[in-house]
């Protein structure tokens, strides 16, 4: 019953993963096909973050406890994700605020 669940995690983990890759890759096309806004990088550099994050919990599973540097890198790139993140969503939000105003 255990390794089922483990299982299960393993493939969510990886499904995950490749869904934050993904999103690199679309965060790359929307800065290229846009304005080239650095909204559109802080998102890049966002989902990169996350990636990094999920990924190295695939390569390096829960279980090994001893490596306290792979605890920082997987916190310390959250953080850097999550504040990427906030900072693309308040450039996306000012810039469609200005496009509203052009368009009224």
């Amino acid at each position: 019953m255990i390794t089922e669940i483990s299982d299960i995690l393993n493939i969510l983990y990886i499904v995950a993963g490749l869904g934050f890759l993904s999103s690199v890759i679309f965060a790359l096309k929307l800065y290229f096909e846009t304005d080239r806004g650095w909204y559109w990088l802080s998102l890049l550099l966002s989902a990169f973050f996350f990636a990094i994050s999920q990924w190295t919990t695939i390569i390096f599973p829960i279980s090994i406890d001893n490596f306290e540097l792979l605890a920082v890198v997987q916190e310390t790139t959250k953080v850097f994700a999550g504040l990427f993140f906030a900072l693309s969503c308040f450039g996306i939000y000012k810039t469609m605020k200005e496009i509203r105003k052009r368009v009224e």
